[in-house]
């Protein structure tokens, strides 16, 4: 596991290597763990970076129809963070749980998850969306009424560009599409809520 580079895929994220103190990602590929190495050790670079000590590491948690492994672990200022990421290759998954459990001794669990648990962060999707819906649909109005001021902000104003594109009945249909996807993804795992393998730092975070 130390003298490996596994190919992932996440968000900003290609490769992962495990060392001593910590899991280390990047937005490179890489064939070796020196290549790996060597270009994480620059200061200036143009890859995505991130390292994850072992001792911030709260838990890693998988659903098992779900490829997706979650690292939650202590951030900046004491603030819960997580990472994302996939292994490219459908082994590595139990060479990194290996790992954990008998390298670093995390304690490994396996759950089906309460149906409250399967469904909470759906659930926060779920209100983000249908504000953000609500948000767009007034911008849109404004839009179209030529009532809203335009912003020195450049997110902002691509962000006005696509409601106004979209005009308020496209931002209502896209709004309605995604929700009935929540909604069915809040349905079927209340209905069926998914079996989670858990891993837990030793630190007893």
């Amino acid at each position: 596991m130390l003298n490996q580079v596994f190919p992932v895929s996440g968000n900003k994220i290609s490769s992962f290597v495990a060392d001593v103190d910590s899991l280390k990602f990047s937005s490179s590929s890489f064939d070796s763990v020196d290549e790996f190495l060597a270009d994480y050790s620059q200061k200036l670079s143009l890859a995505t970076k991130l390292e994850i000590k072992y001792d911030s590491i709260k838990a890693v948690q998988k659903e098992d129809n779900d490829k997706t492994v979650v690292i939650k672990y202590k951030g900046i200022g004491g603030i819960t963070s997580s990472c994302e990421f996939s292994f490219s290759n459908e082994s590595d998954y139990e060479v990194f749980f290996s790992y954990l459990e008998k390298e670093r001794y995390f304690k490994r669990t396996n759950e089906t998850l309460t149906p409250f648990k399967a469904i909470r962060s759906y659930i926060l999707g779920l209100l983000l969306t249908i504000g953000l819906t609500i948000f767009a649909y007034y911008q849109a109005i404004g839009i179209a009424n030529g009532t809203l001021e335009d912003s020195g902000n450049r997110k902002t104003r691509l962000f006005n560009a696509l409601v106004g594109l979209l005009g308020d009945k496209g931002v209502l249909a896209v709004g309605a599409a995604i929700t009935a996807w929540i909604g069915y993804k809040i349905w079927t795992r209340f209905k069926n809520p998914p079996n989670q393998t858990r891993f837990i730092a030793p630190n007893g975070f």
